[in-house]
């Protein structure tokens, strides 16, 4: 079984990868970190540590003991407050190990990853004897295989019979200093994207490349320093939204680094109309490229969310002032409208989306306010109101009145 499927593309710097057409660009390594082939077990690791040991425990981690962590830490009771919720390059296992061009996933990596792929445990892969779960993408059908590696704990000998795979994310739960990563399990729903393990503990680990880094503006990493939004904004305000997952996903990225954002993170700050001064620029590099990528659900949804933004007064006010950037979104949309079709995009509702966005934001309230004239004016006469109170209390003329 999966003997006709492909599960290698290439290689990146002399490591083999396989392109699942994800809508990010990434390209997942065949092997986990240690491994020379698919089905082998590879080398395990405490998050944020860079080189493999003998034993994993909280006593010999990197970061400290539990309660006195000296790194990556968003609650006081763990240790030393940074609010630092995504490894830092020099603690990327990946990037330590097999270079700049490889890097640990973060939890939006898998779970993209994981919504992109059908998923089926397997107990004999290729005939190798190893069990784990198949992956087959959903755009190509192209397979990963992540074989059950179990955990390095203590001195207890790996269970191969689950896999857990760290990703870059540490985890907000406020039960253990945790991280987030790929849960594999031998029953469906075979992943689990919001699954989280002690940091001391070991894992195996998946790294992912991209052709395309995800510093999509190269003005804005150059004029920003690769900065967080914390850096430009200075330090978070208040507490930290626990209560709701919008509150939790805008804290997080409030301290990444601009160039590390999804498309997924992008198209999520656009719509709570948030740091319009770096996102705006970042979304028109990505739509320069490619006009109708898909972020989320249907072709050209980015695209849909930058020229619906004008909607929002937030964003509004972002655009009335930023005419270059305005004018580039027309540019793109001119340069491509005519292809819309061949891309299963809406043509006349983004057609209508354009035609908003081209306006100003005084034209578009004008227009709001008419229509919501209109629609009184619909109710009244339903009520049996004459047309000459319809005309004083909504403003129309009667001749507009007598159109409806």
């Amino acid at each position: 079984m999966f003997e006709e499927y492909q599960n290698t593309s290439g290689q990146v710097s002399g490591h083999d990868y396989v392109d699942l057409g994800l809508p990010s660009g990434n390209l997942w390594a065949t092997c986990n970190l240690g491994a020379h082939k698919l089905h082998e077990h590879g080398d395990y690791f405490a998050w944020g540590e860079t080189s493999p040991k003998k034993l994993y425990s909280n006593t010999n981690y990197k970061f400290g003991e539990e309660g006195s962590y000296s790194k990556y830490c968003a609650y006081k009771k763990f240790g030393e407050l940074d609010y630092k919720i995504i490894l830092e390059e020099m603690d990327d296992t990946a990037r330590a190990i097999w270079g700049d061009s490889w890097y640990m996933p973060t939890q939006e990596d898998m779970i993209e990853l994981a919504d992109h792929c059908e998923w089926w445990p397997v107990d004999d892969f290729k005939g190798t004897g190893v069990a784990g779960i198949v992956g087959i993408s959903k755009e190509n059908l192209n397979i990963i295989f992540f074989p059950f590696s179990g955990v390095c704990k203590e001195d207890e000998v790996p269970d191969y019979q689950y896999a857990f795979y760290w990703s870059s994310s540490l985890s907000t739960s406020v039960e253990e200093p945790s991280a987030y990563g790929l849960d594999c399990l031998g029953w469906t729903p075979c992943v689990e994207t919001n699954s989280y393990q002690a940091r001391c503990y070991g894992y195996p680990i998946r790294a992912i490349s991209n052709p395309h880094p995800k510093s999509y503006s190269k003005i804005l990493v150059e004029m920003k320093e690769r900065k967080t939004m914390e850096q430009v904004y200075g330090p978070w305000k208040g507490e930290i939204p626990t209560w709701t997952n919008v509150g939790m996903r805008y804290y997080n990225l409030y301290h990444v680094q601009v160039k590390d954002y999804s498309l997924s993170d992008i198209a999520f700050l656009i719509r709570q109309s948030s740091m319009q001064e770096y996102i705006m620029p970042v979304a028109i590099d990505i739509l320069r490229v490619k006009p109708f990528i898909m972020v989320d659900y249907d072709p050209g949804d980015l695209l849909g969310q930058v020229l619906g933004s004008v909607e929002d007064k937030g964003n509004a006010a972002y655009w009335e002032s930023h005419d270059r950037e305005k004018k580039d979104v027309m540019k793109i949309f001119e340069s491509c409208k005519e292809n819309m079709k061949s891309y299963g995009v809406n043509e006349k509702g983004y057609v209508k989306l354009y035609e908003d966005f081209c306006k100003g934001q005084a034209e578009r309230q004008a227009e709001r306010e008419r229509d919501e004239k209109l629609r009184n004016a619909k109710n009244l006469m339903a009520l049996g109101v004459d047309e000459n109170a319809i005309s004083k209390v909504t403003g129309l003329s009667k001749k507009e009145i007598e159109n409806l």
